[in-house]
């Protein structure tokens, strides 16, 4: 089977405007999360140290600088159909603008082609601070796809994927088997998620599922819940022979992946270890690969004390079935200890590192992991933690890496990833280069919240508990 090349990638992630300063974050171990700022809410109003109803015991996040400007003559936009436009899709349009420069094109080129638009994302509230007009319909959901369709004019399928966690892996998935089945000719994957208020903390908080200390300690012994972050990532993908036949830049390239879900469990948001395994078993089959050709694993890695154990047992079911001791060891680690877990973008931030890990040849700390949980039993285990940045732990073998991301609610995803084929490269001759990165005329184009004073707190005293469904995944 032809794998699937990524021919453009582009980011807006919390301390990175692009995916160079993306990749000199991680390789630098750099923290990008940080207290929520001023202008998205008050969150003195709602922090607690301690779980209160209707309060938050987080007050930290991954946020991307100034997501209240936009550029609105570039796609085309009036200031006010900008201004009402949800910014889920704002960032979604200016990262698929910047994707498509990085692989050398400027947007004209796939104009009226079979070019399908693969969105894992969900929208905010955002557009009900403006009221009932014209322009707030095109804020749906749905349209997070759409913008990007009727601006560059595609006509493949396009889809938004809401698996929660896994939405973007997933949308990735699906967006390789249109390519692949040939209902797609390239395709626009990836993610976006925004944090809009505090309504996600809330309720977050309530299901005991956010870290009180502000950071996500992966696989740690620490582990007490996760930091959100929100940003943008997309690829632009394409067949592989396609892509060498065109003379498309080729970034890595996608060799498998898998979606299964957890079924049935003790509640719908308790994780399947099985189900878990099932999925990296079912890609790494798809990709054609075995375990011991892994080096890296982009985990899921929430830092939930009972989430990581799980996972990494799902791991162990697989690696153990082929993989000997002298193979050297698989790294893993979690990109949400760098920017946060950007819930519906996530795996498409998980997918973006390993992309880069595998064409550097590095792989980056996972940070806030000094005390390996217990549970891992790494001793005794084909993997090591990546706690610092570390060479590719295979050396002489093509460089493999594997990426997971489980939803809440149980549809879970892997990805095999691998670095672009050398050989293949060079016979094919030249690639086209990529073009700079857009220089967008931001202003700020926002509609602003009601007065704080209106706003509620959140739920009394006396208000709906805390779903216990909630607290069993995630602690």
């Amino acid at each position: 089977r032809d794998t699937i090349a990524v021919i453009g990638m582009a980011c807006r992630l919390p301390g990175a405007p692009d995916v160079a300063t993306f990749w000199r974050n991680l390789a630098a171990g750099h923290l990008a999360v940080g207290e929520v700022p001023p202008e998205r809410w008050d969150a003195s109003r709602f922090h607690r140290s301690t779980p209160q109803p209707g309060r938050t015991v987080g007050k930290w996040g991954g946020f991307v600088d100034g997501i209240e400007e936009f550029d609105a003559g570039h796609f085309g936009l009036t200031d006010e159909q900008a201004r009402c436009l949800d910014p889920t899709i704002r960032l979604f349009l200016e990262t698929t603008a910047d994707c498509l420069r990085d692989a050398g094109l400027e947007g004209p080129e796939l104009a009226g082609r079979d070019v399908g638009v693969f969105a894992g994302a969900r929208g905010t509230d955002y557009a009900a601070r403006g009221g009932i007009r014209a322009e707030v319909p095109e804020s749906d959901p749905n349209f997070v796809a759409s913008h990007v369709g009727q601006h560059f004019d595609l006509r493949g399928p396009h889809l938004v994927v809401d698996s929660a966690c896994s939405s973007s892996l997933v949308a990735v998935h699906l967006a390789c088997q249109s390519l692949r089945s040939g209902e797609s000719e390239a395709a626009i994957a990836g993610g976006s998620s925004v944090l809009l208020d505090e309504s996600p903390y809330l309720e977050f908080s309530a299901a005991g599922a956010l870290s009180p200390t502000g950071r996500c300690a992966a696989f740690d012994r620490r582990a007490d819940g996760f930091v959100p972050g929100e940003g943008s990532v997309v690829l632009l993908l394409k067949p592989l022979h396609a892509a060498l036949r065109d003379g498309d830049p080729v970034h890595g390239v996608i060799e498998g992946s898998a979606v299964t879900n957890d079924g049935r469990t003790m509640g719908l948001t308790t994780p399947n270890p099985a189900a878990q395994a099932a999925a990296v078993r079912r890609a790494l089959r798809d990709a054609g690969r075995k375990p011991a050709e892994v080096g890296m694993i982009e985990a899921h890695g929430t830092g939930t004390a009972i989430g990581d154990p799980l996972e990494f047992r799902a791991l162990r079911t697989v690696f153990d079935e082929d993989r000997d001791h002298r193979d050297g060891p698989c790294l893993l680690g979690s990109v949400k200890t760098n920017v946060g877990h950007l819930l519906h973008a996530a795996g498409a931030a998980g997918l973006l590192k390993a992309l880069l890990a595998v064409r550097h040849g590095t792989v980056p700390p996972t940070l806030h992991c000094e005390t390996p949980n217990p549970r891992l039993d790494l001793e005794d285990s084909p993997f090591a933690l990546a706690t610092g940045a570390r060479d590719w732990p295979l050396p002489g073998r093509p460089r493999v890496a594997g990426v997971s991301s489980f939803g809440f609610g149980g549809t879970n995803a892997h990805v095999v990833v691998a670095e672009a084929p050398p050989a293949q490269l060079e016979a094919a001759g030249e690639r086209r280069r990529s073009r700079p990165p857009i220089a967008f005329e931001r202003r700020r184009l926002w509609l602003d919240r009601p007065d704080a004073a209106s706003v509620p707190a959140g739920p009394s005293a006396d208000g709906p508990a805390p779903r216990a469904a909630l607290r069993l995944a995630f602690r």
